[in-house]
């Protein structure tokens, strides 16, 4: 019996989609698992159950409601800080100056935008907020990008 011409259109896949993925699997360049949550840490180190869903990263826990993806780093490694307080105390903050001093990049996954008003070409303030969505000085149920005024609005001082 004669083999047959098989193809990845036959399974719905795209040669060029499929080039894309696998160039991604060898460089870590758009896999998923080399990404950086919002919270300051990597996609992999999130975890859900029935009532709630945390990450654990270097001996510590941070209660991420939810891994939201933002940035795609050269190297993961420097992203095991905690949150302490906004901005520059900031896990995510901590996790960048790191990289960088290691020479090495990153790239943003998100537009740069306040996550609240969705306001452009702003001064931006790194965030992590309570469940009632308030400004914290430490690790918060999530995290966000906030514009001055929107900071503010959210108790930031």
């Amino acid at each position: 019996m004669a083999l047959q011409v098989v193809s990845l259109a036959d399974i719905g896949v795209e040669k060029e989609e499929m080039a894309e993925y696998m160039e991604s699997l060898r460089t870590g360049v758009g896999n998923p698992a080399r990404q950086i949550c919002i919270c300051g840490h990597g996609i992999t180190r999130h975890h859900s159950n029935e009532s709630n869903s945390y990450c654990n990263v270097a001996k510590s826990w941070c209660y991420c409601q939810e891994a939201f993806p933002v940035l795609e780093p050269e190297d993961l490694r420097p992203f095991t800080y905690t949150t302490s307080g906004v901005g520059k105390e900031h896990a995510l903050a901590k996790g960048l100056f790191a990289l960088n001093e290691m020479d090495k990049n990153a790239r943003w996954l998100i537009k740069m935008a306040c996550f609240k008003c969705l306001k452009e070409q702003c001064r931006l303030t790194l965030v992590s907020l309570s469940r009632e969505l308030r400004v914290k000085k430490g690790p918060g149920f999530s995290n966000a990008l906030l514009c001055d005024l929107c900071f503010l609005e959210c108790g930031g001082y």
